[in-house]
C-alpha cells in the first residue's frame, strides 16, 4: 500500500528543513515558521461543509485528506514544486484565507479573448490546452496556495473536455499564464514528495 498524503508531506516537511539552502528559501526553523506550521491542525468536518455551502461546491475527497491533515502552513513553503520546469514553492492557504482570496481573485469570469492588448490570437493558441478552458479568471478556481501573492495553485471545478473536475491548474502573473500542474491534489503531493525524495532522499 503506497504513502498516504500525511506521510508523504511529513517526509517533505523533513527534507525542506534540511535542505532549505539548496531550496532557495529562509531557513524554515530559524525563522520560526516551522514551529509556527507544527501548530497548525486539521479543518474539521464542520469546516468543510461550510466551505462547500459558502461556494455551493463538492471538495474532493484528497483535498479534504490534505487539509485535515494541515488547514493551511502559515509562513512555511510546503508545497515544492517543479512546475513547466520552474521550481516554485508555495504556502498552503487555510481554508479562512481560500474565502478572502476568493472575495478578490477568480471572483468573476474573464476569457482570454476579453484581453486583446495582451493576449494576441497566436498567445492564444500556443496556451490553449485542452484540459483547461481558455479563461484567465474563472468562479469555478478556487486558489488554495501561494507564490508571493504572485502566483496561485487553484482547484478547477470547470474543466475543458480532456481536463478533470479538481484538476490543478497554476496561473501566474506578469506575464499572465494559466499552466496544467496534476490531476489531483494527491497527485500533487506525490508530485512534491518525489521532486524532493529524488533531490535530496
Amino acid at each position: 500500500m503506497g504513502k498516504t498524503i500525511k506521510e508523504k508531506l511529513k517526509e517533505a516537511e523533513k527534507y525542506i528543513c534540511e535542505n532549505f539552502e539548496e531550496l532557495g528559501i529562509d531557513d524554515p526553523v530559524e525563522e520560526g515558521y516551522f514551529e509556527e506550521y507544527e501548530q497548525i491542525g486539521g479543518a474539521s468536518e464542520s469546516e468543510f461543509e461550510d466551505f462547500e455551502k459558502t461556494f455551493g461546491i463538492k471538495l474532493p475527497e484528497d483535498f479534504k485528506e490534505l487539509y485535515s491533515y494541515k488547514n493551511g502552513s502559515g509562513y512555511f513553503e510546503l508545497l515544492q514544486c517543479d512546475i513547466d520546469d520552474r521550481e516554485i514553492n508555495f504556502t498552503l492557504f487555510s481554508l479562512e484565507e481560500m474565502k478572502k482570496v476568493k472575495s478578490y481573485f477568480q471572483d468573476r469570469d474573464a476569457l482570454l479573448t476579453d484581453y486583446p492588448d495582451y493576449f494576441t490570437d497566436d498567445v492564444i493558441e500556443q496556451m490553449r490546452d485542452g484540459r483547461i478552458k481558455p479563461y484567465l479568471f474563472h468562479k469555478d478556481w478556487f486558489a488554495f496556495a501561494t507564490y508571493l501573492n504572485c502566483g496561485y495553485l487553484m482547484l478547477d471545478f470547470d474543466p475543458d473536455k480532456e481536463g478533470k473536475v479538481g484538476q490543478i491548474i497554476f496561473y501566474i502573473h506578469d506575464p499572465d499564464e494559466i499552466i496544467y500542474t496534476a490531476s489531483s491534489i494527491d497527485e500533487l503531493i506525490d508530485n512534491v514528495w518525489k521532486f524532493l525524495k529524488e533531490n535530496f532522499g
